[in-house]
């Protein structure tokens, strides 16, 4: 088999992106998850996806984005509509498959920007902290609604429902 790593890579990543449109479209984003709603879970996970995942020379940022907005542990006088999340989400896809359109497996060994991580640590790195995130946001949806959200696996997979 003659399989590249950044066709896997590419794959799973569609699916990710796939995953956080659904926990946007099925949470209730006002929902208090551990002190703090929804929608700033799905914002700070979507704002640290945008930095690490291209890595941060890459970088698009929010346009309604103020300081501390990405932060759990900041309280927010600002609230996120589902329409912000979902513009972000939108510009935040179209930039990361970009990237994976340039990405060759030789590129996940390079460290860059000064740092001190492989590219494909970097990217295994977020696939963790954006599931731990998605799958706190689907508990929330499971406890009000008593619906499972479904999660893409694949890439051929996003044409799903949003729940099984």
């Amino acid at each position: 088999m003659n399989m590249k790593l950044v066709d896997v890579i590419s794959d799973r990543t569609l699916a990710l992106l796939n995953n956080f449109e659904r926990a946007i479209l099925t949470a209730n984003l006002e929902y208090i998850l551990y002190g703090v709603p929804v929608w700033k879970h799905i914002y700070h996970a979507l704002y640290w996806f945008d930095y690490w995942f291209a890595g941060p020379d890459k970088f698009c940022g929010a346009e309604f984005h103020e300081e501390g907005l990405q932060s759990l542990d900041i309280p927010s006088d600002k609230t996120l509509s589902k329409e912000q999340l979902l513009a972000y989400h939108k510009a935040v896809s179209e930039k990361t498959k970009d990237f994976l359109a340039g990405l060759i497996d030789d590129m996940l060994f390079e460290k860059t920007e000064n740092q001190e991580d492989i590219r494909m640590q970097r990217i295994l790195g977020q696939f963790c902290h954006v599931y731990n995130h998605i799958g706190i946001v689907h508990g929330s949806t499971i406890i009000e609604t008593g619906k499972w959200p479904y999660i893409a696996a694949h890439a051929r997979d996003i044409t799903k429902g949003l729940f099984y």
